[in-house]
This record gives structure tokens, C-alpha cells and sequence, in this order.
């Protein structure tokens, strides 16, 4: 299943590309079942058995000519029904 990063997590005020990389497996059985593309697409893995799933994401933002680079790491906890 996927899911689009507006229904994930929202990101506000961001000056250039914005970045997603996966920094932590909170839950050790989120590894090799949750993962987070370039652009902020969350993909669970088919089969994924119910629970609640935790990973830290690292969001980045490159900036502009006026506005400096930034990132801020998150906790993203994903429920599987």
C-alpha cells in the first residue's frame, strides 16, 4: 500500500526540493516493510502483518539564493489495519 506525503505527514515553509530518507527503524519490524521514496511516498509492503509501525524520516530542504538549507528528523507512526 502506499500513501501520498499530504495524508502521511504535511511539510509547511519549505524554500527548494524537499527531500525524505529514512534515518531509524523506531520498530525493528518496520525494516524491509516500511519504506519512503525521495519525494515523501510512504510504501508498505504487501502482507504486512497488523500493528503499529515506527520509523524516523529526515526531511531536508535544499533552500534558495535567499534562504539557507534545513532539515528536521521526524517520528512517523504508521498503523496497519
Amino acid at each position: 500500500q502506499t500513501v501520498k506525503k499530504g495524508k502521511a505527514f504535511k511539510v509547511t515553509n519549505a524554500k527548494g526540493k524537499v527531500t525524505f530518507k529514512i534515518t531509524k527503524y523506531v520498530t525493528k519490524k518496520a525494516k524491509g516493510k516500511v519504506s519512503i521514496s525521495s519525494a515523501g511516498k510512504v510504501t508498505v509492503k504487501k502482507g504486512t502483518k497488523k500493528g503499529i509501525y515506527k520509523v524516523k524520516v529526515k526531511v531536508t530542504a535544499e533552500g534558495d539564493s535567499s534562504y539557507e538549507p534545513g532539515n528536521k528528523t521526524v517520528t512517523l507512526k504508521l498503523k496497519i489495519k
